[in-house]
Formats: structure tokens, sequence, C-alpha cells
């Protein structure tokens, strides 16, 4: 048993609690990972963007013009 400011929890209620906290961790972690991972993609997304920008400029400049 557990005495806490608002009772008692027994050991199964504290191992549950406990268990559920390790579980927000690793969710919490794997949040984490899945924002640097988006923040790279969307620099890649830019970079890529901005090279097919580039190639497709000279093209127009190349059509004649009417």
């Amino acid at each position: 048993m557990l005495l806490t400011s608002t009772g008692v929890i027994s050991r199964s209620q504290q191992e549950e609690s406990v268990l559920l906290l390790r579980k927000i961790e690793e969710l919490n972690k794997s949040t984490a990972r899945l924002i640097v991972e988006a923040g790279k993609l969307i620099q890649e997304s830019k970079q890529l963007s901005a090279r097919v920008k580039s190639l497709e400029t000279p093209a127009r400049t190349l059509a004649p013009q009417r």
C-alpha cells in the first residue's frame, strides 16, 4: 500500500501507474523523434522544390516567346 495526499492506493494500482508512466515517456520520446524526422523531411522537400524550380526556369527562358 502507498499513502498519497488523496488516499491509499494498492500495490497493483501503483505498478499499473508506473507502467503507464513508462509508456507515456516512451510515447513522448517517439513523438520527439517523429517531430525531428518531419523537420528533416520538410527541409528536404523545400530543397527538392527549389531544385525543380531551378530546372524549370531555364526551360521557360529558352522557349520561344509569342
